[in-house]
């Protein structure tokens, strides 16, 4: 019964299904796995952060300072006398700034940046989906690789076992049985290839979710998919407002002339608004006896930059330059983003015609690999005829399911640009994926 009992739980353990993921699997643990995520989530935070201690600059500062000492008179000569005392003061101190005509570019600035995180953080979600659907569908074609050269092993080795059969009997020279032996020994070695390239992709998963993962679904290739179509210039159009990394080079640009009007305000004057209050109280026999002081003053404090050394006019040098910079990485990412769309397109276009093609090659060969099991049932055909068709078969069904996640994989990158892309799109694939 111990056996019995140690068994059943070795293979739930061991039984793959317990390790499952689907494509909303991966993409939800990213979301809670990926350092990249929580680094531009803290990266926003630290944007918030700025934001108050530049709001903070505007309210009053309150300082008190207490002190207290003993002082003791070793040696006096002079006429009167005097003994050791102890001395207290306390000082409060407020200051309320009431003009920084900086402040405002500042605070402008401060919440440039804000926005800018944001969108930083909802821009890599959307990147973490294809990020996820690129992985998930690059699990998929490595498995059906592998399959596929696992059937490509067997045929191959029927061919040898069939060859050394043939050189036995005479039918056949050495050199075309080595031939076959090769030809084993490659495909041989093409499976083992295939298998650790499906072991690295697993673990460029667990990288990318801080999970493993052992079994996946595969692409359902009977099944419809939606056709979509684009318009490039339209598209063009919607992504030069829309698109989150044309939205954070346009705040950058914000950013970056902020920080100048900001740089020239330092020029002006400062005005704040001071009020103090003093106490002191001298004690233990000092010459005049014990005294306390009390004092209060009020005042304004005008503070006008006259010579710097030319730090300032620097600085407004230098966040030109950065306004010039963020002008033409904008202008540069339009025209990249107008280049992309085209070649997207382009490729999405092209990519439903091949889908056509591959369609129909899936076809034929399944026809013909009907038309081998039943002429080998009959006798027309060998073992190895028949393995050679389930290869080809094979074949032209990882090569139409491959053409078909690159289409739809071409087709969630196009809807980044119109900011359409959310999780809906990778629930529409998941639904398209079986065990």
């Amino acid at each position: 019964m111990y056996k019995i009992s140690f068994f059943l739980t070795m293979l739930l353990f061991i039984s793959p299904v317990g390790y499952a993921a689907d494509l909303l699997d991966i993409y939800n643990r990213s979301l809670d796995f990926n350092n990249e995520l929580k680094i531009k989530n803290n990266d926003h935070k630290i944007s918030e952060e700025l934001y108050n201690q530049t709001a903070s600059t505007i309210f009053p500062e309150v300082s008190i300072i207490a002190n207290t000492e003993e002082n003791n008179i070793n040696k006096y000569v002079g006429p009167g006398s005097t003994k050791d005392y102890t001395s207290e003061t306390a000082s409060l101190k407020i200051t309320q700034p009431l003009l920084r005509l900086y402040f405002f570019d500042e605070l402008n600035k401060a919440n440039s940046k804000i926005d800018k995180s944001r969108i930083n953080v909802n821009n890599f979600k959307k990147d973490l989906l294809i990020k996820s659907t690129d992985l998930y569908f690059t699990l998929i074609n490595l498995k059906n690789n592998y399959r596929a050269n696992f059937i490509k092993t067997e045929m191959m080795s029927k061919k040898l076992d069939n060859a050394k059969k043939l050189y036995q009997n005479g039918y056949i020279t050495n050199i075309e049985l080595n031939r076959y032996k090769n030809s084993f020994s490659l495909a041989d070695v093409e499976l083992e290839i295939s298998r650790n390239q499906l072991e690295l992709a697993k673990q460029d998963v667990y990288m990318f979710t801080g999970k493993d993962i052992l079994e996946i679904h595969n692409l359902n290739h009977m099944i419809g998919i939606p056709i979509s179509n684009y318009d490039v210039e339209s598209l063009t159009s919607t992504a030069m407002v829309t698109f989150d990394n044309i939205k954070i080079a346009m705040l950058d640009v914000d950013i970056s002339k902020n920080e100048i009007e900001s740089n020239k305000s330092k020029h002006f004057p400062t005005i704040d608004l001071t009020a103090t209050y003093d106490y002191s109280d001298v004690r233990g026999g000092a010459r005049f006896g014990v005294t306390t002081r009390e004092s209060n003053t009020v005042g304004l404090t005008l503070n006008f930059p006259i010579y710097q050394g030319g730090y300032q006019n620097s600085k407004i040098s230098e966040a030109k330059y950065k306004y010039q910079n963020a002008k033409l990485n904008l202008d540069q990412l339009r025209r990249s983003v107008r280049r992309d769309i085209n070649d997207k397109i382009n490729t999405h276009n092209l990519l439903k015609k091949v889908i056509l093609v591959k369609r129909d090659k899936y076809n034929d060969s399944n026809e013909n690999y009907k038309t081998m099991i039943s002429g080998y049932k009959k006798g027309i055909y060998s073992d190895i005829d028949l393995k050679e068709s389930e290869y080809n078969l094979i074949i032209a069904k990882n090569e139409l399911i491959s053409s078909t996640l690159e289409y739809m994989s071409t087709d969630l990158s196009i809807k980044k640009y119109s900011s359409e892309l959310s999780i809906r799109h990778i629930e529409d694939i998941n639904k398209m994926l079986v065990w």
